[in-house]
């Protein structure tokens, strides 16, 4: 691994295949834990020594977040913004020590669990749509959805899925009384 940081990545001028420097994915995930350790240090309340499990879920969440976009841009060779929205929840939290804790810190650390959950969420339904449209597949369904029809076309012209039957689960106990 270290041959690859002294010596350069693959693609062309020694850089990754994104065509990013091969220190890049340090940047992310650095914004993701710097302010969880500045926050713990700065907090009046000790937020972290009081609700560990809280304070490790939301930022779990936003390095979980930053992760994915990694990956994702990884998969499909393209840059990555050092900005997320993931950031806010921590951004929340820093500016209320900032402001010398208007609001409880306990309160601003279930905002940021809450808002970093349904990010990563809406984050992964999208992505996990975007693939399946692009694959023509279908992500949590059994049998296809009906296929839509072009402007011109009739339903009696556009062939029909025969319709499968259903199968029957047989247990032991069943299959043992018949």
């Amino acid at each position: 691994m270290l041959t690859v940081i002294f010596t350069g990545g693959v693609g062309k001028n020694k850089s990754t295949v994104a065509d990013t420097s091969v220190l890049f994915p340090v940047v992310p995930i650095m914004t993701a834990l710097l302010p969880a350790y500045i926050i713990y240090k700065k907090s009046p309340s000790d937020v972290f020594e009081m609700h560990p499990t809280l304070y490790l879920l939301a930022f779990g969440l936003v390095a979980a977040k930053v992760t994915n976009k990694l990956v994702v841009a990884h998969m499909t060779k393209s840059a990555m913004d050092t900005w997320d929205s993931s950031l806010w929840g921590p951004a929340l939290l820093f500016l209320n020590q900032y402001f010398n804790t208007p609001v409880s810190e306990y309160l601003v650390l279930w905002i940021c669990l809450v808002y970093c959950l349904a990010d990563l969420c809406i984050y992964s339904l999208q992505v996990c749509t975007e693939i399946c449209d692009y694959l023509n597949i279908f992500c949590f369904r059994i049998s296809h959805p009906p296929r839509k029809m072009s402007a011109g076309s009739t339903p009696s012209a556009s062939p029909q899925p025969s319709p499968t039957p259903k199968r029957t689960m047989v247990t032991r106990q069943s299959a043992s009384r018949n």
